[in-house]
């Protein structure tokens, strides 16, 4: 679940993203330049994310910054320095959210916090658009979901999708979770159910490109994806 906001970080008001998938919070550098945060050293951690961008990211930045909320909650809070493809410079996941006390209401727009003290929501960010690397297109879940053994979840795809005359969809299958695609009777694919292979549970993070939508004659960046057409699929 995520959710656009209005806040302020050091005293500088912007847009935060809410994130109910996200395990961390980060900030992207750019905007610790701009900010001239202050960063967090000799902390001996590091952070490795696969999802946000392709491929896996890493970094060992950290700083303490001030975020605010409403009009009478701030917090001091340590978030991870690092680019990223959310579309806006901070990202507050369930590291902050959940101390933070922060609940999520899409029904009614609005973000509940301490003594229900309340924010309204900027605008839905539930997986109304895919997230694009130039011409190639990702698509995944928008939460963590976590599959018990012998089991499946779903999670639906972007409404807006490229055009199949010139695009190709490829996706992800790997040893623990098999994709099955559920299409519309206009042969759109809307759905992927994951389906846990193995005998332990297994987990597949918010936004883990598990489908890719690639310009025809070209390939996926990333091994491991096969045309849904395709026989290994």
């Amino acid at each position: 679940m995520r959710a656009l906001v209005k806040g302020a970080v050091d005293d500088t008001r912007i847009r935060i993203l809410l994130d109910t998938g996200a395990n961390v919070s980060v900030i992207s550098a750019s905007f610790a330049k701009k900010l001239r945060v202050r960063e967090v050293f000799d902390h001996g951690r590091s952070l490795e994310v696969r999802g946000i961008n392709p491929g896996i990211m890493e970094t060992q930045r950290r700083a303490l910054v001030k975020v605010t909320l409403g009009w009478k909650h701030a917090y001091e809070f340590e978030v991870w320095i690092m680019d990223h493809s959310a579309g806006v410079d901070v990202v507050l996941g369930m590291d902050f959210m959940v101390p933070a006390g922060i609940r999520l209401d899409l029904f009614r727009g609005t973000a509940w916090l301490p003594d229900e003290d309340m924010v309204p929501l900027l605008k839905s960010k539930e997986s109304e658009e895919p997230v694009s690397y130039g011409n190639h297109i990702v698509g995944g879940p928008t939460e963590l979901l976590a599959i018990p053994d012998r089991e499946w979840r779903e999670f639906r795809l972007p409404r807006r999708q490229p055009s199949r005359t010139t695009h190709e969809m490829w996706i992800r299958r790997s040893t623990r979770l098999v994709p099955t695609v559920a299409k519309s009777q206009r042969g759109r694919p809307i759905w992927i159910r994951l389906t846990n292979v193995t005998t332990k549970r297994v987990s597949c993070t918010a936004h883990e490109p598990v489908v890719v939508w690639v310009p025809r004659e070209e390939l996926p960046r990333e091994t491991g994806y096969v045309r849904v057409e395709s026989d290994k699929y």
